[in-house]
């Protein structure tokens, strides 16, 4: 689905969103945001609007936001890509939600009794994070850069497989990286090929950005993309490599980040996941099925769930039934109204200005607040 930059004529055209979106820019939330409010079900209850604010880099040089601009979409790598291989694979019989883990990767025995569906839902009770780029740092030393992305990858998947549970699968809600590292050495291996190109066969154009080899950690600038942080161990400010750490030092192609897009990009593949035109309905209704464990938040498979008003979907979207989405890291959230097709988008490179700089906590429920406002709360609940 290609956009063209048009402001909607719904609710005389969103003036109240244009204006969270400057106010992030003029209170130093992000340098930019290109945002989008859209129905997934087409574009019969009115146009999609769109809005590009700010800059895509202000250091070592000022370039202007595009709507072309592509994102590291960071984390929305979870639900837009592993999970949607994985229920691929579901769907084609080659594994199931509740597969043991250990039918196909060779962990060890403290791994017994996680399935498939405890890594898409995080409640395979693995610790939320770990800096194992550190430890590949340690093992190749200034070499890394040029190693070659199987043999960086060989060396995460086995300190993943390293890994004990901290609790027992399917009692705690935990958001786990860790869990999603997994699931991408899972599809690799149930499908013989890299997470990246089994993603390519599906033909969309978001990709991933493999690391060059080179003999320094510094990687080519690519001024199409939104520049993320300035980083002084990996050569200056990032524009157009995989944020992540753990992402980049495995070669750039993860299960749980990784993934490059425009706003454009990222519509075309939501529309496809919500037009059923990936899986079928009886898959979807699996994915999107909440997962209450006894312990933490409830989630869906391999989707987020807006977690009471303090939400940063807002506390609109966070009160209705239905809604899923997702957050990353460098500034990147969307979320999509099941029952009434809206969807909000939100890209963003805020980590540009430190990862420190969490604005985008105050940004992210005010923009969708304002896009349910400008679109008219009749018009938004309205549609069942």
């Amino acid at each position: 689905m290609k956009i063209s930059i048009q402001h909607s004529k719904l609710a005389g055209g969103f003036e109240r969103t244009r204006a969270v979106l400057e106010q992030a820019v003029s209170e130093k939330w992000t340098p930019g945001a290109v945002a989008a409010v859209w129905n997934v079900h087409g574009e019969a209850h009115g146009l999609p609007w769109v809005s590009v604010v700010g800059d895509r880099r202000l250091e070592p040089s000022r370039e202007p936001l595009e709507w072309s601009t592509v994102f590291d979409l960071a984390s929305l790598t979870k639900p837009l890509v592993t999970t949607t291989l994985a229920a691929r694979l579901v769907e084609r019989g080659l594994m199931d939600w509740t597969t043991p883990v250990r039918s196909i990767l060779d962990a060890p025995e403290e791994w017994n009794g996680i399935e498939l569906w405890h890594l898409l839902s995080h409640t395979a009770g693995f610790q939320a994070w770990s800096p194992f780029w550190q430890e590949l740092q340690s093992e190749f030393g200034p070499e890394l850069s040029s190693v070659s992305i199987r043999r960086r990858a060989e060396a995460m998947r086995a300190r993943v497989l390293r890994q004990v549970p901290e609790t027992a699968p399917g009692s705690r809600t935990l958001y786990s990286d860790v869990s999603f590292l997994a699931l991408g050495f899972i599809i690799e291996q149930v499908l013989g090929m890299r997470l990246d190109h089994a993603w390519n066969e599906l033909g969309f154009e978001a990709r991933f950005r493999p690391v060059h080899r080179s003999p320094s950690l510094r990687q080519p600038v690519d001024d199409r993309c939104a520049a993320t942080e300035a980083s002084e161990w990996r050569g200056g400010v990032m524009q157009g490599e995989v944020h992540d750490e753990n992402c980049w030092s495995m070669g750039g192609v993860a299960g749980h980040a990784g993934l490059f897009g425009s706003a454009d990009q990222v519509i075309e593949i939501v529309n496809a996941l919500f037009a059923g035109r990936l899986f079928s309905d009886a898959i979807a209704n699996m994915i999107f099925a909440r997962v209450t464990p006894s312990s933490g938040d409830p989630r869906t498979i391999g989707w987020d769930i807006p977690s009471g008003e303090s939400s940063s979907a807002g506390a609109m979207l966070a009160a209705r039934r239905g809604v899923v989405g997702h957050l990353g890291f460098t500034g990147t959230s969307l979320w999509v109204d099941r029952q009434s097709g809206w969807a909000f988008l939100l890209l963003t490179n805020r980590v540009h200005l430190g990862r420190e700089n969490v604005g985008i906590r105050q940004f992210r429920p005010l923009f969708h607040q304002a896009a349910i406002a400008d679109l008219g709360i009749d018009r938004f609940s309205s549609l069942q």
